[in-house]
């Protein structure tokens, strides 16, 4: 018996050295299976220690980088008797979603929201722009009726991080709550506001998202054009969640892109060189459908002096509001920190084209108010 204990007790010491020393060495910047920023191990600081931002990294950086993650999870979900390919949950009707939001500590979960928070008033107090917060949550916090049984929707979670948004963000930074705007337009028009089998918003929900910028802007020289000035394209769209998993799940026709009924002139740069990318386009991804996918560095001028200027700061979920914005205002200007390397702050960028307008959307496909992706986009 007292060899069985030795065994045992040198089998699972050995278990969690072996995952400690692999995982300690992986680094990797991107999950191709995930199509997001991962953590990686944050250098030491004694600053960063004092602030407990390197605690707070290092323990997202464990999880992030941790060896055979993915089969662990999927484990995990299959346990759970979920239809679970890898970081993919498979609902109801074909519907695909992202695996459900865990938090093991709200009151936690909330603290890090406030010193998010934090950071956003800070940026935005040296900004000489109406700087607007655009928070979309998680698909999953939205789009419930195709849900498995045993799935557990991220809405509280939202809910309870939104409500401390509200409590501390600054009087002059102005919040859009994309939760509340789709629930209340759900109610009138039954309208679907995330795609299928994609993680991003249909053009129905970036449309009216970009009402409430055009309303929030109330600026007398911007036009509002909503959808009945595009001609829609469906068709059947090969979705970031399907293509996870070898688009292995059928799909229905959708609405994916839209194509300008009117005439719009202008100049598009990337990294301050002209190029022939184009923002709108047919084609069966979100990422084709919209500015060509993300990029760190965008401008599309319009030369309309008398129209005013706007910047939108964020991820993927900006790039239909981007093609959307083009043309309602004379410069549209478009900063991904996730490729954009150049260390220029927000600042210099609002300085640089006199931007009128900020528009700040740091939400993720897996978490709305992620710690380090908000860090990023704001620069720092």
């Amino acid at each position: 018996m007292k060899y069985v204990k030795y065994c045992f007790c040198g089998l699972f010491i050995f278990i969690i050295c072996f995952f400690f020393f692999t995982t300690i060495n992986n680094n990797e910047n991107v999950s191709t299976l995930e199509k997001r920023t991962l953590q990686t191990f944050p250098n030491f600081s004694f600053q960063s220690v004092l602030d407990g931002t390197y605690m707070e990294d290092l323990t997202t950086a464990f999880s992030d980088q941790l060896e055979f993650r993915n089969y662990l999870v999927k484990g995990y979900y299959l346990f759970q008797f979920q239809r679970y390919n890898g970081d993919v949950v498979i609902g109801y009707n074909n519907e695909l979603y992202a695996s459900y939001q865990r938090v093991g500590d709200i009151d936690k979960t909330k603290e890090q929201v406030k010193k998010s928070v934090e950071l956003i008033n800070d940026v935005a107090s040296d900004i000489d722009a109406k700087f607007i917060f655009l928070s979309i949550p998680r698909k999953d916090a939205v789009e419930k009726d195709n849900l498995p049984n045993s799935y557990i929707s991220s809405s509280y979670i939202y809910e309870e991080s939104i409500n401390v948004i509200k409590e501390n963000l600054n009087s002059n930074i102005t919040l859009i709550d994309a939760y509340e705007i789709f629930n209340a337009d759900k109610k009138l028009n039954n309208n679907r506001y995330y795609y299928l089998q994609d993680h991003h918003i249909t053009p129905k929900g970036a449309e009216v998202l970009y009402k409430n910028i055009i309303d929030t802007i109330n600026d007398k020289r911007v036009k509002f054009y909503d959808l009945s000035n595009y001609d829609i394209g469906k068709t059947i769209i090969n979705g970031s969640f399907n293509n996870q998993i070898g688009q292995s799940v059928k799909s229905v026709p959708e609405d994916l892109y839209i194509i300008p009924k009117f005439d719009i002139n202008y100049v598009r740069y990337e990294e301050e060189k002209k190029s022939n990318l184009k923002v709108y386009a047919e084609a069966n991804t979100y990422e084709n459908a919209y500015m060509k996918g993300d990029h760190g560095y965008t401008v599309i001028d319009t030369n309309r002096n008398q129209l005013p200027n706007i910047l939108y700061v964020g991820s993927s979920f900006t790039n239909i509001l981007e093609a959307l914005s083009i043309p309602s205002f004379n410069k549209m200007v478009s900063i991904d920190y996730r490729h954009n390397k150049s260390g220029n702050s927000i600042n210099y960028y609002v300085e640089k084209y006199d931007i009128d307008y900020v528009v700040f959307v740091p939400s993720q496909s897996n978490d709305a108010f992620s710690s380090s992706m908000i860090k990023t986009h704001l620069g720092l």
